[in-house]
């Protein structure tokens, strides 16, 4: 869940639950005082009645003997609020357990109020009968009053058995609102650690792999979590991050491998080159001075020397058509059959559509190179290289055979492992090849065409040597 879905549901219930508490304990106490002021006012009801039911025998005493108008409202009024206050009492209601009393306390109530219809009918002439019912009246005050006592005694007494009810369930609601309160204080801080870990932990991971990647170590992945997660993006990014370093890294080795091969490459041929112009033209002139002495053949093979040198010296790191390299292995078997005469022949099967595919400069030579080195040199006769040429619209298909003795299983091996670089304390032997190399060329076609690229190998002991190159169809003018 996001962390700011989880607070938007927390926060929300702490504060209702804390609310609750709060509301717990105030409704206890609010019992209590709502159940002492009920007990307050129920019996300063008592008080008032009596006190209303003795000021009301003093007015009509002094109504019959002074006949004063203002003694007889007073009365009248004294009876309303008697009457108003046993309403009340009413109201109420009995206290418990005193439903007889209280209906005998009423009735003396009543009686009384029967007999103050009869202050206010009667004439105040017939003094004998006003006294009588005075007397009366006096006589039920008398009673009203040790009930009013004795009400207030019971209602004392409820009240103290319902204080006990209500100190009991007040009670038991505080230990209720105090276990309410660890609870929610216990949740409180589970749910402080839980969050507080949630955002943490993820980021000590994310801090743990940033300074791995500070370090160089790109192979350490960031914590996987789960979609809906608000670290997920970040995470992804991070893992993204990772591997884009990791690509872009590996581009840079291999552009840096790449234009350390080709720089190696220039040092190769500057070091086989000795003042080119000057050889050039001193070439020039031993192949006029050859044709001017009628030695044809001489001054074909020295222009063959002199193309050759020239061709090498082109730019490495620009590709170039394959007819052209067609042409430089052409004018280099043309030396080589200068040393070896009749015991090789150069044979071609090439399809002119495929020679407009452009390859990397000096990719036949040292593979031809290597051949004349190492296949066919001890050969007295009948040695054959063959060159063959196909493809179609998507790839060219590049082979070189040979009959010649043929290569084991290691060193096939070594030369078809050209991603690891040679040790740069390798020993060349005599016989070794002193162009640019097998290893050198399946290298090259591999930074320059990546997975689109194809090496094979086919070689038996005693039956010669076949190697294929795919390349992908790319013309010079694309």
């Amino acid at each position: 869940m996001k962390i700011r879905n989880l607070l938007f549901i927390v926060i929300p219930l702490l504060f209702l639950v804390n609310g609750s508490i709060s509301f717990l304990l105030f409704s206890s106490s609010n019992q209590v005082n709502e159940s002492y002021a009920q007990l307050q006012e129920r019996l300063l009801v008592y008080e008032r009645l009596n006190e209303y039911i003795h000021n009301n025998i003093q007015l009509a005493d002094q109504w019959l003997t002074t006949q004063s108008e203002d003694s007889y409202i007073a009365m009248q009024e004294g009876s309303v609020q008697i009457n108003n206050q046993l309403q009340r009492l009413m109201d109420y209601g009995p206290p418990i357990n005193g439903m007889v009393d209280a209906l005998s306390y009423q009735a003396l109530i009543e009686s009384y109020q029967a007999l103050e219809v009869h202050f206010t009918t009667s004439s105040i002439s017939d003094t004998l009968l006003y006294s009588s019912y005075l007397d009366e009246a006096e006589r039920l005050s008398s009673y009203i009053t040790e009930d009013s006592y004795r009400m207030i005694g019971l209602e004392l007494d409820a009240y103290e058995q319902r204080s006990e009810q209500i100190l009991q369930e007040v009670h038991h609601m505080r230990i209720s609102g105090m276990m309410l309160l660890i609870g929610v204080t216990a949740l409180c801080l589970w749910l402080a650690y839980t969050i507080s870990t949630s955002i943490s932990t993820p980021i000590r991971e994310l801090v743990q792999t940033a300074e791995g990647i500070a370090r160089g170590n790109l192979d350490q992945p960031a914590a996987q979590y789960a979609r809906q997660s608000d670290f997920y993006r970040l995470g992804t990014a991070f893992n993204d991050m990772q591997l884009q370093l990791k690509q872009y890294i590996a581009a840079e080795k291999e552009t840096l491998e790449k234009d350390k091969l080709l720089k190696e490459m220039e040092l190769e041929v500057l070091k086989s080159q000795i003042n080119p112009h000057f050889l050039f033209n001193s070439l020039n002139v031993m192949s006029k001075l050859a044709l001017i002495e009628g030695a044809e053949r001489t001054s074909d093979l020295t222009v063959a020397m002199a193309n050759l040198l020239r061709y090498n010296l082109r730019q490495l790191d620009t590709p170039v058509p394959l007819r052209d390299e067609v042409k430089h292995a052409n004018d280099y078997f043309y030396i080589q059959q200068a040393r070896y005469r009749d015991r090789v022949q150069f044979q071609t099967d090439i399809d002119e559509d495929q020679l407009d595919t452009t390859v990397p400069v000096l990719t036949l030579q040292p593979l031809l190179e290597n051949i004349f080195v190492h296949g066919i040199e001890q050969l007295e006769r009948g040695a054959i290289i063959m060159l063959r040429i196909h493809g179609n619209d998507e790839f060219t298909w590049i082979v070189i055979e040979d009959n010649g003795i043929g290569m084991d299983e290691h060193t096939k091996a070594q030369l078809l492992n050209y991603e690891k670089r040679p040790s740069a304390s390798a020993v060349r032997t005599p016989h070794q090849s002193t162009g640019l190399g097998t290893r050198n060329v399946f290298r090259r076609l591999q930074l320059l065409y990546g997975e689109q690229h194809e090496v094979r190998i086919d070689s038996r002991i005693g039956e010669g040597t076949s190697i294929t190159l795919r390349v992908p169809r790319h013309k010079e003018d694309s």
